[in-house]
């Protein structure tokens, strides 16, 4: 991860524990304020992020830096983000597979 993308990652999550910690965000029923606890890069474009709550409890988020725009956006991990997914990489290797050959004209194969 790059020294740019690396503090763009650290401030997004900063503004993001802090607009999860407003008041009057929707579901913030007991008043919640998250503080960002630990960074951990994944890639040169991904991270997990845990947050630490006030509760004593913590959550964590999947950030992915969206390189054209620039940006990042995140998800809060739950269980059922998780469900199958150690069977992503098989797909992803037979789609890769299945594309590879179409990447040349007929002649070239």
């Amino acid at each position: 991860m790059d020294k740019f993308i690396a503090r763009t990652l650290k401030a997004r999550a900063i503004e993001v524990a802090r607009n999860f910690s407003s008041p009057t965000r929707a579901l913030n029923h007991t008043g919640e304020i998250f503080t960002v606890d630990e960074i951990i890069p994944l890639s040169a474009q991904s991270a997990v992020v845990i947050f630490k709550k006030n509760s004593g409890k913590k959550a964590i988020a999947h950030f992915i830096h969206i390189k054209q725009k620039s940006r990042w956006i995140y998800y809060f991990i739950s269980a059922a983000h998780l469900l199958n997914l150690d069977r992503l990489p098989a797909i992803y290797h037979d789609v890769e597979i299945f594309n590879y050959p179409l990447n040349f004209n007929k002649d070239e194969i």
